[in-house]
């Protein structure tokens, strides 16, 4: 798509109206990401409230039934599948298609739901291993990695057309993403991404992973932003998605180092990753 064929930037009124407008966050999957505690939450509450959603039930008892688990045929209830799968894999699965709902809605040209899957499950595995090996809490950080590249799939939604021709430029190594975001829409992925996380009620921390994931010097030292910022370096660097991505994002001296990690304890990570990487897509997605 050619500049003269993109209309012009959108302002900010209407990139707040259109994000209004996406699907809201299921009620189930908000409380599973208000807090970290979610062993203390009832299992027959959450199983009665995940029954209660055709698409979210159907999706854990598939899950929870598939080669993965080794249960093939014998989960038959939501309760039963909250335990063969774990309170942490079930909020992952919820939150997946939480995203999942909005990619139902038809993205743009140029946009491959396979590759934002792809990248975003690599980079969520990539920051629960760096979480585990800098003693921060690894659960938060999958969740952040997860959904760290939101705002390219809100962007892509709400204005099919621009992001378009952002992922042309892009794509064909005229422009870095976020240069063309910046071009065609006037603000990143990271700032819609981060609009519709406060649209989501999701958790500050959350928010700010979202927000500063290319600019982590911006900060603070303690937060998930250090994590999700080198995990998504390090999805690109082993090459989750697929070839037509943008290159190896430059790493933030001040996250790596604020993170407190060698080379020499990553390393022997590194296939861990690849290998988690493949079971976690294959379980959120199955």
């Amino acid at each position: 798509m050619s500049p003269q064929a993109c209309p012009p930037p959108p302002d900010r009124d209407t990139v707040a109206a259109r994000i209004a407008a996406l699907p809201s966050l299921p009620s189930v999957a908000a409380e599973l990401l208000s807090g970290d505690a979610i062993e203390e939450l009832d299992v027959t509450p959450l199983a009665r409230r995940i029954a209660a959603d055709q698409v979210l039930a159907a999706r854990a008892l598939r899950v929870a039934n598939s080669p993965f688990y080794g249960m093939p045929g014998m989960v038959g209830s939501i309760q039963e599948a909250i335990v063969v799968l774990g309170f942490r894999a079930v909020r992952s699965l919820v939150i997946s298609a939480a995203v999942q709902a909005l990619a139902s809605l038809k993205p743009g040209r140029n946009f491959s739901p396979r590759t934002f899957w792809r990248h975003s499950v690599g980079t969520a595995v990539a920051a629960r291993h760096l979480a585990m090996l800098s003693g921060r809490n690894a659960e938060a950080a999958f969740t952040a990695g997860l959904l760290h590249d939101i705002g390219q799939l809100v962007l892509c939604v709400a204005f099919p057309r621009h992001y378009a021709a952002v992922l042309a430029r892009s794509q064909g190594h005229e422009l870095p993403l976020v240069a063309a975001e910046l071009e065609y829409l006037g603000l990143t992925h990271a700032e819609a991404g981060a609009m519709l996380a406060t649209r989501w009620g999701l958790p500050q921390s959350m928010r700010e992973a979202i927000a500063l994931h290319h600019q982590p010097d911006e900060a603070r030292a303690d937060s998930l932003v250090d994590l999700t910022h080198v995990a998504n370096v390090l999805a690109h660097g082993l090459e989750f998605s697929t070839p037509l991505e943008e290159p190896v994002p430059p790493l933030s001296d001040t996250a790596w180092n604020r993170l407190n990690i060698d080379w020499a304890r990553l390393a022997p990570t590194l296939d861990q990753i690849a290998n988690e990487f493949e079971d976690t897509l294959h379980a959120l997605l199955a």
